[in-house]
């Protein structure tokens, strides 16, 4: 039964197509296990809201640290590397003439509010 396929997994091509292909029970339960382990690790390490919140305040200075400036302070047309709260990545993005983010993404435009920005070095452009 380890081999039932129980879903799908959504990759992106190079030429920026998707592919699917099946997920089996084993995937499946592997990933589970995975969640349940980081969610008990995330526990650990901050068991209150309070650790939770000094987490937050202590990797945003960090952040500061290695050159990163609040986002609300850009100026307008602005391009620059973006940290938003809920997403793991950076992104490259840039502001318009009201100061709002954007993120280009194949061919498209996603509004963004990003707590962190690092301007992009435009030196050798």
């Amino acid at each position: 039964m380890k081999n039932l396929i129980v879903g799908h997994k959504t990759f992106r091509n190079e030429d920026g197509s998707f592919r699917h292909e099946p997920l089996t029970q084993s995937e499946a339960d592997a990933l589970l296990a995975a969640i349940e382990e980081s969610k008990k690790r995330r526990a650990d390490l901050m068991p209150t809201e309070q650790d939770a919140v000094k987490a937050l305040w202590e990797a945003q200075q960090r952040l500061r640290e290695l050159g990163w400036k609040d986002a609300q302070y850009a100026h307008a047309k602005e391009h620059g590397y973006l940290i938003e709260i809920g997403s793991s990545g950076i992104h490259e993005g840039y502001t318009d003439d009201q100061r709002r983010w954007w993120i280009p993404d194949e061919g498209d435009l996603w509004p963004s509010k990003p707590i962190l920005y690092k301007p992009r070095d435009t030196s050798s452009e």
